[in-house]
């Protein structure tokens, strides 16, 4: 009976309320996969730190019925990270996945659901970890492999791309650094080094003579948040010489929460055929350190026709992603 039922509440949502009595609640099941997707594109929308994930499968599916005849589905959605930032509010779908040479970064995501004329997402649960640089370095012996965050040459790479793009930029107001994102190096005339970080706007004019950056504050109200890609090369032949830095910054304004809830109501006002979600769904992001290689085995999916079929995997031999 759990099963119909579920089939039933699937088919509503894959094709706005004419039912079919047949609906698989499997891993290649078309209803399902678009589920993981919608609930994909809700996670994303609720962080504000961190890289956009994209869907790389659906490995597992469960269902538990809940009071009042409401059926939950509890999705594993296996996850990697695209080279844009969350607060650039892009969906997964158009950001580019990053490859073995950008550090790339793995994980899942088990999200609770439920299904009537619109998904909810209820709550999720996301772990990420970077891929062993033993399995980078087998695969691309002269990729990048990650650095990290609080390195000293790491944090000054990222302070000197900053100061270039604050003198460089026409924006009237100075930036300063929120948080370093991501770090790597690689070997090129000397140790290179690359970072990702973000910034935001503050309420020193780029104009103003004598600014003490440190007496700078974030800017109240609608503000700009960037983010930047920097790198550092230094030669190791003799005196060490700088190569000039390289910095190039993406800027976003920043919705506040009033614009952000008018917007979602004109979305609702204007779907016609779907149910305003007001329900915020609560979640969480951890990041563990790279695993072991082989990495361990991971608990089997229990639905059927699960796992489903990769959509990435990034050329690497020995991680099974």
């Amino acid at each position: 009976m759990m099963r119909i039922i579920l089939g039933l509440v699937v088919s509503l949502f894959l094709q706005n309320g004419r039912a079919t009595p047949e609906a698989a609640a499997g891993c290649s099941d078309p209803a399902m996969v678009r589920a993981a997707e919608e609930a994909l594109d809700q996670i994303n929308d609720h962080r504000d730190e961190g890289y956009v994930f994209s869907l790389n499968r659906l490995y597992d599916v469960r269902q538990e019925a809940k009071e009042g005849g409401v059926e939950m589905i509890t999705l594993m959605i296996d996850v990697l990270e695209t080279k844009c930032h969350v607060i650039s509010r892009r969906n997964w779908k158009s950001c580019e996945v990053k490859e073995v040479g950008d550090v790339p970064v793995f994980g899942k995501c088990e999200a609770s659901i439920s299904i009537q004329t619109t998904l909810t997402l209820h709550n999720f649960n996301c772990t990420i970890q970077q891929v062993p640089a033993v399995a980078i370095v087998e695969a691309c012996p002269d990729c990048p492999t990650a650095e990290r965050l609080n390195e000293p040459i790491i944090i000054e790479t990222a302070n000197l791309s900053l100061q270039k793009f604050n003198k460089e930029t026409n924006l009237p107001n100075l930036f300063t650094l929120l948080n370093i994102t991501s770090a790597s190096m690689q070997w090129v005339v000397g140790p290179a080094y690359f970072v990702e970080f973000t910034i935001q706007e503050t309420d020193c004019a780029k104009a103003s003579t004598d600014v003490d950056f440190s007496q700078c504050r974030l800017k109240n109200g609608a503000s700009q948040k960037g983010f930047c890609s920097g790198s550092h090369t230094t030669t190791d032949d003799g005196p060490e010489i700088k190569i000039p830095i390289e910095v190039n910054c993406s800027i976003y304004k920043q919705t506040s929460e009033d614009e952000k809830e008018k917007s979602k109501d004109a979305a609702n006002h204007r779907t016609t055929d779907k149910t305003p979600t007001t329900q915020t769904p609560t979640g969480s992001v951890q990041i563990l350190p790279p695993p072991p290689v082989p990495i361990p085995p991971r608990a089997m999916a229990t639905a059927k026709n699960c796992p489903g079929q990769k959509r990435h995997n990034l050329g690497l031999r020995t991680v099974k992603l």
